[in-house]
């Protein structure tokens, strides 16, 4: 709950308001799950929808606030070089700060899919949208992120093929990302 509420909203104080927003609502609510999903997907919902409520607040009250990335970085893995962790870490913070950047909606669609892990069909039932709707979103959000992002991976070695599509790293191997 908390990995989704940080990402969909910038900061560690804002997103534990979030998840203990959404606890209380769990709590309350808990009795209105219909047994038609899984729980986990209920569970992401009501956190996707406690993030743009509190967006929506924090918009009405400060609408230049600026997103921090405060404690993005986790602690590096002690096998992984310096040089290699640094460069990773300061990737995490750009693709951070450009999820930030997205709407509400194409934001949740991404952090769901590829840091949550969930599949369409979860997307589909936690998002309360068609599958088609799920695919639709997933692909502006692609397009949106990767405007965001124009020009922040070149100095992380991820080229463009010809297609204008991000290449991993040459590490041999070669690939769309």
């Amino acid at each position: 709950m908390y990995s989704i509420a940080y990402r969909m909203l910038g900061t560690t104080g804002d997103a534990m308001d979030v998840v203990q927003e959404a606890f209380a609502i769990l709590f309350r609510k808990i009795g209105t799950f219909r047994f038609d999903a899984k729980f986990s997907t209920w569970l992401f919902r009501l956190v996707v929808n406690c993030c743009v409520d509190h967006k929506r607040r924090e918009a009405s009250r400060m609408p230049d606030r600026r997103s921090s990335v405060e404690g993005l970085a986790d602690e590096p893995d002690s096998t992984i070089d310096p040089v290699e962790a640094a460069e990773v870490t300061e990737l995490g913070h750009h693709v951070h700060s450009g999820l930030q950047h997205l709407s509400p909606k194409l934001r949740a669609v991404l952090v769901l899919r590829y840091l949550e892990g969930l599949s369409y069909e979860e997307l589909s039932h936690s998002l309360e949208v068609s599958l088609g709707t799920v695919k639709s979103r997933l692909a502006r959000a692609h397009v949106a992120f990767e405007q965001v992002m124009r020009g922040t991976l070149d100095s992380f070695d991820y080229p463009i093929d010809v297609l204008g599509r991000r290449m991993r790293p040459n590490d041999g191997k070669e690939g769309v990302a």
